[in-house]
């Protein structure tokens, strides 16, 4: 997730104090921001991530859209991250860092490019299809050979934690990890007003998007959770991630929470207390 376009959100002071009252509107174009990239290669992947072998994979959506993805496989794994990216990431231009990051963890990772990003640029992307697509995603990972839905951990960064947190809810998986999520699109959207404009704020948020989060799925997430987020972060603040983990109804053994100091949006997992969190949760979920 990012903060919504300038174009809707931007705030100009001047024009509040003269007009008493400012309408900001979210709404799925100010949201999602396709992005174009090429494809994943095995010398890039190398370069950051050696070890890993590629394999391209293709997931049919509900609707018939053909998304694109890859499975990267190493030796000796006995789990698989089926990542769910931020609004910025791509499968070409943002795997091969990802992996790296996560090589440490000794998992194999599954990455798909969302409906309208990257080399699944074909289909226009809304929330109803990103969620959609999420759940085919995870199907098609849980029967390819070899792989059990009990060895999957459905790991969600920032918009993609929404995605994340909806598959949970809805299939039986290993482990799901929440990295810069919010509460609900309204809390993000009310997040980033600056806090002297929010009196004289209106809010208008889309029909689509009004309740979309992971507040809703906190009761009825059953495998274990970890929440991961920075201490710095000033998209979708520590604040959200410490509620999420409050309204949980899961028993404390089985929830984490990890607020990582020093660390913004999207940096979490270059930070060693962050991977040390993560490598922890992996052995709770064994």
């Amino acid at each position: 997730m990012q903060r919504p376009r300038r174009a809707t959100v931007g705030i100009g002071f001047a024009a509040i104090l003269l007009s008493g009252c400012y309408t900001v509107n979210l709404s799925e174009d100010g949201i999602y921001v396709p992005q174009s990239a090429p494809t994943l290669t095995v010398e890039a992947l190398a370069d950051q991530a050696p070890g890993y072998g590629l394999e391209p994979q293709t997931v049919i959506a509900a609707d018939g859209a053909r998304l694109t993805g890859v499975l990267l496989k190493r030796a000796g794994a006995d789990r698989t991250v089926l990542y769910f990216g931020g609004n910025m990431f791509t499968v070409g231009k943002s795997g091969p860092r990802l992996a790296g990051r996560l090589a440490p963890l000794g998992v194999n990772i599954m990455m798909i490019d969302f409906r309208g990003y990257g080399a699944s640029a074909s289909a226009a992307p809304n929330a109803y299809l990103l969620m959609s697509d999420a759940l085919a995603v995870f199907d098609h990972l849980a029967a390819l050979p070899g792989v059990e839905p009990s060895e999957i951990v459905v790991h969600g960064q920032s918009l993609g934690s929404f995605m994340a947190g909806h598959v949970a809810a809805l299939r039986p998986t290993g482990g799901v990890v929440l990295e810069s999520s919010a509460t609900t699109a309204e809390a993000f959207a009310r997040a980033n007003i600056p806090g002297l404009a929010r009196p004289f704020i209106r809010l208008n948020i889309a029909e689509s998007l009004r309740g979309q989060g992971n507040l809703q799925q906190m009761n009825r997430l059953e495998e274990p959770l970890l929440l991961l987020v920075g201490s710095d972060d000033d998209v979708t603040p520590a604040a959200f991630s410490r509620e999420l983990f409050a309204a949980s109804t899961l028993p404390a053994t089985r929830k984490r929470l990890a607020v990582v100091e020093g660390a913004g949006h999207n940096d979490v997992l270059t930070h060693p207390t962050g991977l040390r969190a993560y490598a922890d949760f992996l052995d709770l979920t064994r």
